[in-house]
């Protein structure tokens, strides 16, 4: 884009800035802010802005405050003091000028904030600017500084000042404090700013002391407030007390001025927001006699019509509320003690907030920042109750009297609207409906702490009453609160008596459907009340199998399955023991369940009659981990063995229809369930309606039914894994995991065998390899037998066997293999040695992998795939910790030499995560103690030959600029251990300092000489990191320090 060429004459400077302000092409009003804000940093800024002026068009007017102020941020250092006291005399003039003139209102704000902006830059020029600026608009034009002297007082300045003029001086005033207070208060360039400034808070007082007089003219006291406010919030930031006394015991003058503006109703909105806000914010700004004043405002009668208009239209009137919140939240600690009538008065009030008309949010705009008042209200109550050093309690019977009204306010509250009003409400207002139920139910569980057993039985007793009368809102938001409370009582069998009035039949038999009408939130509701107890279903068996029954009736409900199955989990494994004799029934309801039996009036479904119910898979899963759960439980290891080979038989012959639906898809029968279940799986995770689930092609249903079974796999080994805890002889020989006799060792050949033949029937799926690496990792774990805690050698012909460069997600692959290492050594060191001997040559072959180089040249790409590095080398890293001759003994040695160097290439990257496994093997390789003096020799040689300059290279390459500073701590561990270990490095760390390629050029020799002499002084002590944080400071330079 061409630019536009400078103007030749003051005409055609005032066209520019005429155009600007027209309606123009974007590319048009660039042009035009180019070539103007070229002129305004001229050298003749200064005298372009003088000339607008006289002209009496505003947008021209404003355009030279504008460009006064740009001068004053760009320019003003270059000013002498006569040319910068003669510019105030004239910008001065300017605003009173323009005043006389008739200007517009945003002309003469902004040429106020082009006076605020030179007392920013030249606070020593004009020290006292509030009272100067009074004066020039009491005088008509703007006048020296040092006229001042021979001026009238301040207070008869003010008064002599016409309404217009008062207005003006009021603009200045806030802007100049609101300003002001953007500068940094603790830096010395601004400091004499804030000094000067706090100098002129009598000056402001008297100000705004005649602002509130002039109780005829509502528009100035309405800005005579917002002037107040601001000079209230900056006076509470002032750091130096001598300031801000200067500032405040003028300021609190003005408190009961303010309060007066009160009752004027075209006032009150800003009133209110200037005590909600300091009150907020500053309460301590406030005396004592302030807040007596302010509780007689909120005790009279204009106040309880306040109140009452706010209860009827509280999205109206809800600044009412916030001021009434404000005061409360800043004298919190005195009304929960006081008994006085007045602020119980307030109190009740203050309840009220909390059931004004409406519902929550979208219409009762009120309710949650009451909320918050009386959460602060009830912590501070527990810490007054229990304070052994505290006053007598006798105020405690009041303050729980409101307690108990603000819980029965917020069940009121959060009782669902009718489903045609909910369905009418926006996302916003749903969310935040929900967020303000989940806000009473943290409020409640403060309150337990007070009368817990009280509340227990209120809910309980309230539920019995709502059930007898039908009103299902009000079930919902008893049994909603009753959960609430779950995790505050399910543990406590003091309890129990209340709970056993709503687990009783009639409940269970409601919520199971003998009811007609019961709204679906109330027995999700319920749902959800069943698995948040399950402490109380262990202690209390007898209502367990009405729980059950009414959970698996749920399940055949599309919108109730997923609730009804993760609560099935829930209490299966928490009352896995008490379950073991039912785990016949639970087999059935599974079968049941997995066949679609039950059917919806659909007529769009396969074969014209009703559709086939199926689960969705998450909640199938959810069903087999319980039923998982429970066989685990089992004593006898036979009656254990053949339940979970019924179990594992369903997904047997999933994982069978899975391959034989791949290999011909013709076997593909829509009204058969089994399939079904994958067509409507590749349904949900492709998104499509169930009017085209037909085009989903055979290939894609066998995926969905072989990935379906996986996760169902997933979930029984983690319901088979022992909860018990065991005792563990860490002398003692490792008992052997893996019996070769008996029905364990078959079931795990065919368990692998079939996840093999799946694995190669759909070996391009990346989630087939994810869900087969969660189920070996499933076994890591156990310390007992198990149809999951498979031999060491089964895993590792698993890892092994998967090619690099071929098989689909290798991260995970490695990942597996860092948590099996870990789990090899509970067991004999010659099965560990065995295992790895064969892993380490695979890891080290699919780190080669990431670009298919050879094992002599080094050209990968470590951050191809951060995944694989950080694995692979966080693997190499826990074998060589515990058998460094494993990793030393590698066949071909290429492998060993690839991986230093791979590692090397790592560190010097820029991924986080591989970065730092590569420093954790650095530092670990440097503090190796082998056991043998050839494999020290080894160590020794490689170091001092080629690694120990390398490491030293990498680690000066980072600390010296390349890495980011959340890495410097990580770097430091090798850095350390180098110093301490390495008899040679501090030579090698002066070659990498001085050499060549270091990466920054901004700290000297001397300072990386000093930096090295610190390092090797502090032997690897903990200051090390510091020193390293402060010379990578140095080396990124000051500008990234003050970013940093």
């Amino acid at each position: 884009m061409e630019q536009l060429p400078l103007p030749t004459s003051l005409g055609e400077v005032e066209s520019l800035i005429r155009a600007l302000y027209q309606p123009n092409q974007p590319e048009t009003i660039s042009q035009i802010q180019d070539v103007l804000q070229r002129l305004q940093r001229s050298p003749q800024g200064w005298q372009l802005a003088q000339s607008l002026f006289a002209n009496r068009d505003d947008n021209i007017r404003f355009y030279a405050a504008l460009t006064i102020i740009v001068k004053l941020n760009r320019d003003s250092p270059g000013l002498t003091e006569d040319e910068s006291k003669e510019l105030l005399q004239n910008i001065v003039g300017w605003v009173i000028q323009s005043l006389v003139e008739g200007s517009a209102t945003f002309v003469v704000k902004k040429l106020c904030s082009a006076l605020v902006t030179y007392f920013i830059h030249f606070p020593q020029h004009w020290p006292l600017c509030l009272r100067h600026f009074i004066y020039c608009l009491d005088i008509g034009r703007g006048a020296p500084v040092e006229v001042l002297d021979e001026a009238l007082q301040t207070s008869l300045l003010v008064g002599n000042l016409e309404p217009s003029k008062l207005k003006v001086a009021v603009w200045f005033a806030t802007s100049l404090v609101e300003e002001v207070g953007k500068t940094d208060m603790n830096s010395t360039k601004y400091l004499n700013v804030h000094n000067q400034l706090a100098k002129n808070g009598p000056d402001a007082t008297c100000l705004l002391a005649t602002g509130f007089s002039l109780s005829s003219d509502n528009y100035i006291q309405g800005e005579t407030i917002h002037c107040f406010q601001a000079w209230i919030l900056y006076a509470q930031r002032v750091p130096s007390s001598a300031s801000a006394l200067l500032l405040l015991d003028p300021l609190r003058q003005l408190v009961d001025p303010a309060i007066n503006t009160f009752a004027d109703p075209d006032l009150f909105q800003d009133t209110a927001e200037l005590f909600s806000d300091v009150l907020s914010n500053y309460s301590a700004f406030f005396t004592e006699a302030h807040y007596a004043s302010l509780a007689a405002v909120l005790d009279s009668p204009w106040a309880a019509e306040k109140f009452r208009q706010l209860i009827q239209r509280p999205g109206e009137s809800i600044a009412f509320g916030l001021l009434m919140l404000a005061y409360g939240d800043a004298r919190v600690a005195d009304l929960i003690e006081s008994t006085d009538e007045q602020s119980q008065r307030l109190l009740g009030r203050l309840v009220g907030l909390l059931d004004a008309d409406g519902y929550l949010v979208g219409e009762d705009t009120i309710f949650v920042p009451a909320l918050e008042f009386w959460s602060t209200f009830v912590e501070t109550m527990i810490d007054a109750v229990y304070d052994p050093s505290g006053p007598n309690t006798s105020w405690r019977q009041l303050a729980e009297q409101h307690l108990r009204n603000v819980v029965m306010n917020c069940w009121g509250k959060i009782q669902w609207p009718p489903v045609e009003v909910f369905a009418e409400w926006d996302s916003s207002e749903r969310v935040g409906f929900s967020d303000a139920r989940k806000d009473v139910a943290d409020l409640l569980q403060s309150v337990f702490a007070i009368n817990g057993g009280q509340l227990v039985a209120f809910f309980a007793d309230l539920s019995l009453q709502s059930v007898a009368t039908r009103a299902w809102a009000e079930v919902e938001a008893s049994v909603f609160c009753l959960g609430s409370l779950s995790d505050c009582i399910s543990e406590n069998a003091e309890m129990d008596a209340q709970l056993a009035k709503v687990f009783a039949a009639p409940f269970f038999e409601m919520l199971g459907g003998g009811e007609t009408g019961i709204p679906l939130r109330l027995r999700q509701t319920g749902l959800q009340l069943i698995e948040r107890y399950k402490e109380y279903f262990e202690r209390h068996a007898e209502y367990l199998p009405h729980a059950l029954n009414l959970l698996f009736i749920a399940v055949d409900d599309p919108v109730l399955a997923g609730h009804s199955a993760r609560a099935i989990a829930t209490l299966c494994l928490s009352c896995r023991a008490i379950l073991t004799g039912e785990v016949e029934a639970f087999l059935g309801q599974y079968q049941r369940i997995r066949s679609g039996n039950g059917t919806t009036n659909d007529s769009n479904a396969a074969g014209g009659g009703g559709k086939v119910l199926l689960l969705d898979s998450l909640a199938e899963e959810r069903i087999v981990l319980a039923i998982a759960g429970i066989i685990q439980a089992i004593s006898d290891e036979g009656r254990k063995m053949d339940m979970f080979q019924q179990l594992y038989g369903f997904l047997r012959a999933d994982f069978e229809r899975a391959v034989n639906l791949k290999a011909d898809p013709g076997l593909l029968n829509l009204a058969d369930p089994n399939y079904l279940r994958g067509v409507e799986t590749a349904a949900a995770t492709h998104h499509q309606p169930r009017s085209q689930q037909g085009g989903i092609s055979a290939d894609e249903v066998a995926l969905q039914i072989a990935l379906r079974g996986l996760r169902c796999l997933s979930s029984m080994a983690k319901g088979m894994q022992d909860v018990m805890e065991r005792i563990i002889d860490l002398d003692s020989e490792p008992r052997p995991l893996f019996p070769s006799q008996g029905k364990l060792a078959p079931l795990q050949a065919d368990i692998i065998g079939l996840m093999a033949e799946v694995q190669r029937t759909f070996y391009g799926s990346s989630e087939v390899v994810v869900c087969i690496c969660n189920i070996y990792r499933a076994g890591f774990s156990e310390t007992e037998p198990g149809p999951f805690v498979f031999p060491p050698d089964m895993v590792t012909e698993f890892l092994v066997s998967q090619a690099a460069g071929s098989t689909p997600r290798p991260g995970t692959l490695l990942s597996l293999a860092c948590s099996f290492v870990g789990s090899l050594y509970r067991g004999p060191k010659a099965v560990v040695l065995r295992q790895l001997e064969r892993l380490l040559p695979w890891v080290i072959s699919l780190l080669q992998g990431l670009s298919g180089m050879s094992l002599s040249l080094f050209s990968t790409e470590p951050e191809a795939d951060t995944e694989v590095a950080q694995n692979g080398i966080q693997f190499v890293d826990r074998a060589m910790s515990k058998y460094p001759e494993v990793l030393f003994q590698i066949q071909p040695q290429q492998m060993l030499e690839f991986f230093f160097l791979f590692s090397l290439e790592v560190l010097n990257g820029k991924e986080p995560l591989p970065k730092g496994a590569a420093a954790d093997f650095w530092s670990a390789f440097i503090s190796l103690k082998p056991e043998t003096p050839e494999l020290q020799s080894f160590i020794t040689n490689a170091m001092d030959q080629t690694l120990g300059p390398l490491i030293a290279q990498s680690l000066m390459q980072n600390i010296g600029g390349n890495a980011a500073r959340s890495e410097l701590d990580k770097l430091s561990d090798p850095l350390k251990k180098l110093v301490v270990k390495q008899v040679h490095a501090q030579q090698w760390l002066e070659q990498a300092l001085f050499a060549d390629n270091f990466p920054s050029k901004t700290v000297t020799s001397e300072e990386k000489t000093m930096f090295l002499k610190r390092i090797v002084a502090l032997r690897g002590a903990r200051a090390t990191n510091a020193v390293v944080r402060e010379f990578w400071l140095a080396c990124r330079g000051s500008n990234f320090a003050y970013a940093s």
